[in-house]
């Protein structure tokens, strides 16, 4: 049994979740619940992997791993039904990075790209930044399910200037896990209109039964050429920090474009620890995720519970998936500042705002759930605090 109760000092640590809040919220003396990265210490056999390659006492240059091929081709395997060519995958040091080399690499300055808002903040930014444009087929919150607009997304999948579609599967920020008809559909659309489609599928280990993650390299031959997925242990296993992602890129020529950029970067040996991990962790990590998401489901239930118990003028959106819980906070009838001022100032807590990620999520807040329980259940009643004092 792994010890997700069991409460780690970050301080000091050059944690971005803990030290960089004044940078986001104005403040330090915050309990973080933002940036999504777990407060759980890593497993045993996780540190033994990494206390191995350091007594060893030499870091050079580092080549490339048969063993983590297979590793990475074996999880995807047993652990979604994913079955894939070694060949077909590649190193890169993180999603987003990888989501910007496609961008780069597969569209043109002026070209649109399609996103669902409310969505993950990211992808509005690298879009624009990469100066490319953003179209966005805004998800429909039917009471507390989003469901896809399908006849917008045709349309606007119809303009011969929209040429790629950035996908979230599972969706950060809102939990759902799109089912296998959602996802034919949705890649029917993008075939039909030449728009490649690139899933970020970073949380795919972190669902929730009944759910059942569907990745899109499931997909038949026929979508070979038209679809890339990108995803990481980073999520699952809480190690952003070392840069280690990869995806699936199952037409040739795209994979050896991507392969000549990331070496005209020198970026395709990795560190001398990033692979080996995520060869480690994928070879012997699959108890610790059962357990793991066993704990943050327990999380879930626990937040659900009180929340309307004690605070029920915020509703939680049912999560089939990820640590990150939606929260409607639309009863409240405060604007965006003073949503901020009551969470940042009045209930002392680092959430990520609903509008970061898009004008759809006005109203609504991102709650980190991957904490000890204790660290969980303090904020929660901070909250609680906070709104009975603006009523």
């Amino acid at each position: 049994m792994y010890k997700f109760d069991e409460k780690v000092n970050r301080s000091n640590t050059s944690s971005v979740k803990y030290e960089e809040m004044n940078l986001k919220f104005g403040r330090s003396d915050l309990m973080p619940f933002w940036v999504a990265d777990m407060d759980f210490k890593s497993p045993q056999f996780m540190l033994d992997a990494l206390k191995e390659r350091v007594d060893h006492g030499i870091f050079g240059y580092t080549k490339r791993m048969p063993e983590y091929y297979d590793a990475v081709a074996s999880w995807l395997d047993k652990r979604h039904g994913v079955v894939i060519q070694k060949s077909d995958i590649e190193y890169g040091p993180g999603v987003v990075f990888l989501l910007n080399m496609m961008i780069r690499l597969f569209t043109k300055p002026g070209e649109k790209i399609l996103i669902q808002s409310p969505v993950y903040y990211p992808f509005k930014a690298i879009i624009e930044k990469n100066k490319r444009i953003v179209t966005d087929n805004v998800l429909v919150l039917n009471e507390s399910h989003y469901e896809i607009d399908f006849e917008d997304l045709s349309q606007k999948a119809q303009d011969p200037d929209c040429t790629m579609m950035l996908l979230c599967n599972p969706h950060n920020p809102i939990g759902r896990v799109w089912k296998e008809a959602e996802l034919l559909k949705i890649a029917h659309i993008c075939k039909e209109n030449k728009v490649l489609l690139i899933s970020d599928e970073i949380h795919f280990d972190l669902v929730y039964k009944p759910a059942v993650h569907y990745s899109l390299g499931k997909l038949g031959t026929e979508f070979d050429d038209h679809i890339i997925v990108c995803t990481a242990p980073s999520k699952t296993f809480n190690i952003a920090g070392l840069h280690s992602a990869y995806c699936l890129i199952k037409n040739s020529d795209m994979m050896n474009l991507y392969r000549e950029e990331l070496g005209l970067l020198d970026l395709n040996r990795s560190n001398v620890f990033s692979r080996e991990l995520t060869q480690v962790v994928y070879e012997k990590g699959a108890t610790y995720v059962d357990e793991l998401v066993a704990y943050i489901e327990s999380n879930i239930v626990f937040a659900k519970d009180y929340i309307e118990k004690h605070i029920p003028e915020i509703k939680p959106m049912p999560m089939e998936a990820t640590y990150l819980m939606w929260l409607d906070c639309k009863a409240l009838r405060l604007s965006n500042e003073a949503l901020d001022d009551l969470f940042i100032n009045k209930a002392k807590l680092a959430l990520d705002s609903g509008y970061w990620f898009g004008d759809s999520g006005q109203g609504f807040m991102r709650l980190n759930l991957a904490c000890p329980k204790s660290m969980l259940e303090e904020g929660l009643m901070q909250l609680s605090n906070a709104v009975k004092s603006i009523q």
